[in-house]
C-alpha cells in the first residue's frame, strides 16, 4: 500500500478534534468563554478523535506488517523494535519535561498527586494497569495503544486467513460481550472498552480486497466530519458511552475502503503535514495550552488560540525532525540489522577465509 491521502486526512482530523476539545476546556477555565452550544458539542469530540486514532493506527500497522512480511525475517520482533523507537522517545521526553517544569495534568481541572510510582508507570506507559494517574492528560491513550501492539502481529496473520472476516467479526462481538460483563461487574471498562476499536481497523484491512472503492474521494472529508459530529451529538454527557464508541469505530472501519483516495492536491498536502506531526501535536499541545493561557495569562480568545496553534505546530515540527525521525530511523536500522540478517552477510566471513 502506498501512502493513503484518505488516511492522512483521517489522522489530521483525529488530532485536530483532540486539540479543539482541550482548547475549549481551557478557554472556559481561563478566558471566560461561555458559549454553551460549543461547550456541549465538543464535550466528547476529543474522545471521538482518539477512537479514530485507534482504528487508523491498527489499519496502518497492518500494512506495515504486510511490508515487513514481504521483506522477510522475524516479523513480530521487527515490528516490536520499530514501535518501541516510534512511541517511547517522545513520550519519555514529554513525561520528563512535564515533571521538571511542573506542568499540570491538564489546564481545566484540579491537579493530581504525582508520586515516583506514577512517574515510573507513565515513563513505561503502563499507568492504566497500576496507578490510573497520568502526569499529563493526553498520555491516557498511549498505554492502550502500546498494549495492543503485543497482539497486532497475531491479528495480522489472522486477517490473512480465508475466513478472516468471520473470525474478526466474531472477536469484535466477543469483546462487546466482555465489555458488557466487565462493566456490569466493576462499573468501568478500562482495556475492554478499546479492544473492539483496534479490531475494527484490522477488519478494515481484511476487507481491503473485498470492498470496491465506489464513493468519490470528495465525500471522504465530509463523511469523517459527519461521523465525528454524530458521535458528539449522541454522546454529549460528561462520561463517554463506550457502546456509541464501538458503533463509531465499526462504521469507520467498514467505510474506509468504500472511498476513492483523495486527489485534492492542497488538502492532501496539508493533511500529510498534520499527519506527519500528529504524534508530537498530540503530546505537546497540553503544555502549549499551559504556557499560553496559564504562564502568559492571555485572556484574548482569538490571539491566544492563534498563538497556541502556531506554537503547537512549530514545536511539533521541531520534535519530529530532531527526536521522532532520528529514532524512527534507529528503529528501522536495528530491526533490519539485529533481527533480520540477509544470507549474503552470513556468508561473508567464510568468503574471506577462502581467499
Amino acid at each position: 500500500m502506498q501512502r493513503s491521502a484518505n488516511l492522512d486526512i483521517l489522522r489530521s482530523f483525529a488530532v485536530s478534534v483532540v486539540l479543539i476539545d482541550h482548547l475549549v476546556r481551557t478557554l472556559v477555565s481561563h478566558t471566560g468563554f461561555h458559549y454553551a452550544a460549543v461547550v456541549t458539542f465538543t464535550r466528547q469530540i476529543g474522545q471521538a478523535g482518539v477512537l479514530a486514532f485507534f482504528v487508523h493506527t491498527s489499519l496502518v500497522l497492518m500494512y506495515s506488517l504486510e511490508r515487513m512480511t514481504h521483506a522477510g525475517g522475524r516479523v513480530s520482533l521487527r515490528f516490536y523494535v520499530r514501535r518501541f523507537f516510534r512511541i517511547y522517545p517522545l513520550s519519555v521526553l514529554c513525561v520528563t519535561l512535564v515533571i521538571i517544569l511542573h506542568i499540570p495534568i491538564d489546564t481545566w481541572g484540579s491537579a493530581g498527586i504525582i508520586t515516583p510510582r506514577v512517574i515510573i508507570s507513565n515513563l513505561f506507559l503502563v499507568q492504566n494497569l497500576f496507578t490510573k494517574v497520568n502526569v499529563i492528560s493526553p498520555l491516557w491513550s498511549l498505554p492502550y495503544e502500546v498494549q495492543m501492539y503485543l497482539v497486532l502481529p497475531a491479528l495480522y496473520y489472522l486477517s490473512l486467513r480465508k475466513r478472516s472476516v468471520i473470525y474478526l467479526s466474531g472477536l469484535i462481538l466477543f469483546f462487546y460481550c466482555v465489555g458488557f460483563l466487565f462493566y456490569w461487574k466493576t462499573g468501568h471498562l478500562n482495556r475492554p472498552a478499546y479492544i473492539p476499536c483496534f479490531i475494527c481497523g484490522v477488519l478494515c484491512y481484511a476487507l481491503r480486497d473485498r470492498i470496491r472503492e465506489v464513493v468519490p474521494s470528495g465525500f471522504w472529508p465530509p463523511f469523517v466530519l459527519l461521523l465525528i459530529s454524530g458521535y458528539c451529538l449522541t454522546n454529549h454527557k460528561d462520561e463517554s458511552n463506550c457502546w456509541i464508541g464501538w458503533i463509531f469505530c465499526l462504521i469507520l472501519g467498514l467505510a474506509i475502503n468504500l472511498f476513492r483516495d483523495s486527489d485534492n492536491r492542497y488538502l492532501d498536502a496539508v493533511a500529510e503535514k498534520i499527519a506527519l506531526y500528529s504524534y508530537g501535536m498530540y503530546l505537546i499541545h497540553l503544555p502549549m495550552l499551559y504556557f499560553v493561557f496559564m504562564v502568559l495569562g492571555i485572556k484574548h480568545i482569538l490571539f491566544g488560540t492563534l498563538l497556541f496553534i502556531v506554537l503547537t505546530i512549530t514545536i511539533s515540527a521541531i520534535t519530529y525532525h530532531f527526536i521522532e525521525s532520528p529514532f524512527i530511523e534507529i528503529g528501522r536500522k536495528l530491526s533490519t540489522r539485529l533481527v533480520y540478517t540477509p544470507k549474503s552477510s552470513l556468508l561473508k566471513p567464510f568468503a574471506r577465509r577462502t581467499v
